[in-house]
């Protein structure tokens, strides 16, 4: 396989690049429960063997055969903002490649979340231990402390004591965020960071524009102001990232079901409610995952 996208429509589907043949196919998949393209996005059913290769969709049990592949969508123009004025603001650090991690800046809110979740200034005071922490390059860049990626931690730790130190740090971090009025939007285990020895979890990607859509009330097209993103939308993106962290992966599609063992099968349950309202705040998820017993 060698790509997957999501195709926003009045009909959600799946849109899936395979290498299984010399010129590659294209296969779109309709995301119909019960049926045997939902059974597929599922992963509870196989993909069929057409005779002769080829494009395809499926929608529900009805098997169409495609002339060519569809063009893809127009990839999105660099919307990049001048922050050369927010940057003159931070203070220069004195970069050590072994300690720090430099990127370029893209959006004025991620400069300006930071500044205000380090009380308005920087260095200033950080606000929490589990959010990343601002600098400037002498170049330019953004400069964060230097931590491991989920790829390097997540399959060395997996003891129950672990996922609890780790979701209340997150909760941490998205209290603060939200105490501040920031919606992160991206929340996924690919944007937290972890300490060497597994002891620390730091959120990161703290644009708070565009995101993830997968929250129920999310919209599949709209702009950062108008999706539906909010607080009960980053609930929602905790109880994937309770998975991604028990399972140290991450499926290809939404719709693959993988539920969580006990204990933590509750909070995953409670954080991804269809109704934003029927889930609980952080605060509520808090008391959750603290009555946690890893010695039980």
């Amino acid at each position: 396989m060698l790509s997957a996208r999501t195709a926003p429509s009045a009909k959600k589907s799946f849109a899936f690049a395979l290498d299984d043949t010399p010129l590659g196919r294209y296969v779109r998949l309709f995301d119909i429960p019960g049926t045997l393209s939902g059974g597929i996005l599922r992963l509870n059913r196989d993909l069929p063997s057409l005779p002769g290769g080829g494009h395809f969709e499926i929608e529900g049990d009805v098997i169409r055969p495609l002339e060519a592949c569809p063009k893809p969508p127009e990839p999105l123009g660099d919307d990049s903002e001048d922050t050369t004025d927010l940057i003159s603001l931070l203070p220069v650090i004195d970069v050590d490649a072994s300690k720090h991690f430099v990127k370029k800046p893209k959006y004025r809110s991620e400069i300006t979340n930071l500044l205000r979740l380090q009380g308005g200034s920087c260095p200033g005071t950080r606000c929490s231990p589990h959010l990343v922490h601002l600098g400037a390059s002498t170049t330019g860049g953004l400069v964060f402390e230097k931590f491991e990626t989920r790829g390097h931690i997540l399959g060395r730790f997996s003891t129950l004591a672990t996922y609890k130190r780790w979701l209340l740090h997150l909760l941490d971090a998205l209290a603060t965020m939200h105490a501040a009025g920031i919606v992160h939007r991206d929340l996924r285990v690919e944007n937290m960071l972890f300490g060497e020895d597994g002891q620390r979890l730091v959120v990161c990607d703290l644009e708070g524009r565009w995101g993830q859509r997968v929250a129920p009330e999310v919209a599949w097209e709209g702009g950062p102001e108008d999706s539906g993103w909010s607080e009960r939308s980053d609930v929602y993106d905790a109880g994937a990232c309770i998975k991604g962290m028990v399972y140290a992966n991450a499926p290809i599609t939404p719709q693959v079901e993988w539920p969580v063992p006990e204990p933590l099968r509750r909070e995953v349950e409670a954080c991804m409610r269809e109704s934003p309202e029927a889930r609980p705040i952080v605060g509520e998820l808090r008391e959750m995952v603290e009555a946690i017993d890893v010695f039980g």
